[in-house]
């Protein structure tokens, strides 16, 4: 009776995925075809109670709770990932087939919350073989969730109104950002990671 009441505890905090019905949730060391795959992980335990939305454009991904990772393999070319806390960020990624990206969640406190930032790694950054070997240690430690496109989850987000032209609200201040020129938070195709140390 422990062990059931445990396991339906432990199910139950799991965050909403947009994965589709998998049978094994195996994640794949190589994207398929056309694919790459994205690592989105939240490795700090900041707001240790809070999930925070994650998004690809208008693409609900899930609440990715502390200690947790989603593997999202979705199709190459132009993204907008988006992280949903008290604030909005916005990363603009365009990525390339058969690689592997990676963006660490990062909290700063907030009113009720906190204030959300998705960061890539990096090759040009001078500390980035360190943070490499911390992910990718995360990613062997921890459990995630392997995300597929093509299975949207139900969202209740109030930024998911649509405006004029069909869009979100979220996706309606990206493309105002954008307008205006705004520095955002960008991924690159060159900024992949692969899984030894040495590249």
């Amino acid at each position: 009776m422990k062990n059931l009441l445990l396991f339906l505890l432990v199910f139950s905090s799991m965050g909403i995925s947009a994965q589709e019905p998998d049978q094994t949730n195996e994640i794949p060391s190589i994207p398929g075809k056309g694919k790459c795959i994205v690592y989105i992980a939240r490795r700090e335990t900041a707001a240790l109670l809070v999930r925070f939305g994650i998004y690809d454009g208008d693409l609900f991904l899930g609440n990715l709770a502390a200690k947790k990772y989603f593997a999202y393999e979705c199709n190459a070319g132009e993204h907008v990932f988006i992280a949903k806390g008290e604030n909005t960020f916005y990363v603009d990624a365009n990525l390339e087939e058969g690689r592997i990206y990676a963006l660490d969640l990062k909290i700063k406190m907030g009113i009720m919350s906190g204030r959300v930032a998705l960061v890539p790694l990096d090759k040009s950054d001078k500390k980035y073989e360190k943070e490499k070997r911390k992910f990718l240690d995360f990613m062997e430690k921890k459990s995630g969730e392997y995300l597929i496109t093509g299975s949207e989850q139900e969202d209740t987000d109030e930024d998911d109104t649509e405006t004029e032209g069909g869009i979100s609200k979220r996706m309606r201040k990206y493309y105002e950002m954008k307008d205006k020129g705004k520095k955002m938070t960008t991924v690159t195709p060159d900024m992949y990671i692969t899984w030894d140390t040495a590249e």
